[in-house]
C-alpha cells in the first residue's frame, strides 16, 4: 500500500508495520534500497532481529507507539498492531495461503501473551 505524504510515495513496512519513505528504507545485500521494509528492520538484506516472532514486533511497536503518545491506550495500541502486522509481508509471505485469523478479544500487550 502506498501514500502519497509531502508530495513522496510512502508505505509501511512489511515487518513492523511503520511508515517508510525515501531515506527510512532498509538496504538489500548490495547496499541498494529495500522499499518493502524500514531500515531498522532490515539492512544488508538481512533482517536486524531474525528470532523475533509477530507476539514479540506487536508488543515491541506497541510500547514504542504508546512512549510516543503517552494518551494511548494499551489496548487501543496492541488491538490495532493484532489486526493490522500479522498481515504483513515478513509474517504472511503469501496472501494468498493466508488463514483467517480468529477476531482477537481487545487487550493490552501485557496481557496479549498470557
Amino acid at each position: 500500500m502506498q501514500v502519497e505524504f509531502e508530495g513522496e510515495n510512502m508505505g509501511f513496512c512489511n515487518s513492523c508495520g511503520r511508515p517508510v519513505y525515501k531515506g527510512n528504507f532498509g538496504t538489500n545485500e548490495d547496499g541498494s534500497e529495500n522499499e518493502d521494509y524500514c531500515k531498522d528492520c532490515f539492512q544488508n538484506g538481512e533482517f536486524t532481529e531474525p528470532d523475533i516472532n509477530v507476539n514479540e514486533m506487536i508488543i515491541k511497536v506497541a510500547k514504542q507507539m504508546i512512549e510516543k503518545n503517552p494518551m494511548l491506550r494499551e489496548e487501543d495500541a496492541t488491538g490495532l498492531l493484532i489486526n493490522f502486522i500479522p498481515h504483513l509481508k515478513r509474517w504472511c509471505p503469501d496472501p494468498d495461503e493466508e488463514e483467517l485469523f480468529e477476531e482477537e478479544e481487545q487487550m493490552g500487550y501485557r496481557t496479549y501473551m498470557q
